[in-house]
């Protein structure tokens, strides 16, 4: 940690700086920070803004990965309050559009060719710009109209610098600041840091798009652009142009039928997520564009939700009983998803499904919002410390952003009657009988093929006994603990020891100095001074060690 802290230490003092300036200084003095702070003059600490705006301006300020942060944790409205939450989806990336020559030459060098031989006009301006990359308008030699995304020179560093600084940081906060672990930062910062890569690599987001792309053509509800694998690397993206508006600017005075357009998006997305399992993870209005004839595309696929079928099926279970107001179903489901952990209280969880459903019991279906209600549901688990899986962080985000747009096109469509058909097909599917026979079938022979090998694995188990060679594994919860405990009894000893030994030494000069009268070499050395100077040294340097070890 010390090595990297020095090798990207301007940055350390970039974030250390930014913290304390948004208020956050008690957080820079506690992780022990404070040293790394350059104050500038004629700037003041922001003190007047509320936590949540700040946390977005520092978040802005430091760049696109924290920005990228700031955008992942926001699909986390199961650990944070509303208001941060809110703040974090305003979140916005003020970062200039780089150079065409750069652009130029990223292209070249990732499609081994020159630019007029892959494109038969390529725009210099950008469509647009943001903190991963840029996006030009194009055309192919085969005269097919595309866009074209570059990922931004040296961005993957800047990144997985400040991957790096983050990680130490949250080391370090988790010894000394009991609130990351309740908020279990960690964890979502393993989360984020995966999407964050992942959203690096345009090769993963093209094949995000063609899944998408190919699944939706059946139905035909929504569709994405079609990705040019030809002209698409790891830094590059080449994909169809979409000839249409954003969908917040798709009225009625402007030619467009909202009502329509609105159904054929909510099914679409709905359509992914219960029938494919394999959902667009963001798609806000500026993701959502629509056609001329009303069609819908989505764009932007750098960030997708996955659920598998028993998921699917949990989750149809969960989404009947909360509308039929049943909390033995909504509680089922939540066992059957595995978030409610087995030694947690289900009596008192049951007790506050109870209260929900009370709350829900006084309203028309028409007035519940799905994504509120699962945010309840959630914060009910999130309160008796289960774990909600990311996958369902994601769905949450997407539903609400179904929910706003339906709001803003059709707000007399009800999202249950798009939403409920998706739902009790899964049901049916889970109790279909012959599916229910497959399964059972798939099962029997994976528990025959364990056991045929049971017994060759059993005389593994006793040879190695007999021989010795059995290796037993302990997890002990207070190890680490333990080893830090007695790393600080050994430096104490040491260090008690180091102060007796200098004692002795001291003592023994002045002494022998005092009963001897004869002019000896040593008396005739400056040994007092010598024998000071090392002890001094050899203490110093033990001292220092052991504070350097942070474990005293």
């Amino acid at each position: 940690m010390l090595r990297r802290k020095m090798r990207h230490l301007s940055r350390y003092q970039e974030i250390a700086t930014a913290l304390f300036h948004y208020g956050f200084g008690h957080i820079v003095r506690d992780l022990g920070l404070m040293d790394q702070v350059r104050r500038k003059s004629g700037r003041k600490p922001e003190s007047d803004a509320s936590m949540a705006k700040r946390i977005r301006l520092l978040l802005e300020e430091l760049g696109p990965t924290f920005v990228k942060l700031g955008q992942v944790a926001s699909t986390r409205s199961d650990l944070f309050p509303p208001m941060i939450i809110s703040e974090l989806e305003t979140l916005q990336d003020h970062v200039p559009s780089f150079p065409f020559q750069e652009v130029k030459g990223i292209i070249e060098a990732e499609l081994q060719a020159s630019l007029p031989a892959c494109f038969a006009s390529f725009d210099e301006q950008p469509l647009a710009a943001a903190s991963i990359g840029q996006v030009h308008r194009a055309t192919l030699i085969s005269g097919e109209e595309v866009v074209v995304k570059v990922r931004r020179p040296m961005i993957e560093r800047l990144i997985e610098t400040d991957l790096e600084i983050i990680a130490d940081l949250l080391v370090m906060a988790e010894d000394r600041l009991s609130w990351v672990a309740q908020f279990q930062l960690v964890e979502l910062f393993d989360e984020f840091a995966k999407v964050l890569r992942q959203e690096l690599n345009f090769v993963i987001e093209a094949d995000n798009t063609e899944r998408i792309r190919k699944q939706s053509m059946e139905s035909g509800y929504i569709s994405a652009p079609r990705i040019y694998s030809d002209y698409s690397t790891k830094k590059v993206l080449t994909q169809s142009f979409i000839d249409g508006v954003k969908v917040t600017e798709a009225t009625k005075a402007a030619g467009y039928q909202p009502k329509r357009i609105a159904e054929q998006f909510a099914k679409g997305m709905f359509e992914q997520m219960f029938v494919h399992g394999f959902f667009h993870g963001d798609p806000h209005p500026g993701n959502v564009f629509v056609t001329k004839a009303n069609k819908v595309v989505l764009i932007d696929f750098g960030m997708v939700g996955r659920l598998s079928r028993r998921m699917r099926q949990e989750l149809a279970l969960l989404l009947i009983g909360l509308y039929k107001r049943d909390t033995n179903k909504v509680h089922r489901a939540l066992i059957g998803m595995e978030i409610l952990r087995e030694d947690s209280d289900q009596e008192l969880i049951w007790e506050d499904l109870e209260q929900l459903r009370i709350k829900y019991a006084m309203m028309e279906i028409s007035e519940i919002s799905l994504a509120n209600a699962l945010q309840e549901i959630f914060d009910i688990a999130h309160k008796h410390r289960c774990l909600v899986p990311s996958s369902l962080t994601v769905l949450l985000k997407s539903i609400l952003s179904i929910e706003r747009l339906l709001a803003t096109l059709a707000p007399q469509l009800r999202i249950i009657d798009i939403i409920e058909p998706f739902g009790h097909d899964l049901v049916r599917e889970r109790y279909d009988p012959i599916r229910a026979a497959k399964q059972m079938q798939e099962e029997t022979i994976d528990l025959l093929r364990t056991l045929r090998y049971l017994p060759k694995e059993l005389q593994h188990v006793i040879r190695a006994a007999r021989r010795n060679e059995l290796e037993m594994k302990m997890s002990i919860s207070e190890l680490d603990q333990l080893n830090h405990k007695i790393d600080q009894i050994t430096n104490k000893l040491s260090f008690s020891i180091v102060l007796l030994s200098f004692s002795i030494i001291m003592a023994a000069v002045i002494v022998g100095g005092s009963l001897t009268a004869e002019q000896t070499i040593l008396s005739r050395l400056p040994s007092l001074e010598i024998g000071l100077g090392i002890a001094s040294f050899l203490f110093l340097w033990i001292i220092w060690a052991i504070v350097r070890s942070g474990r005293f």
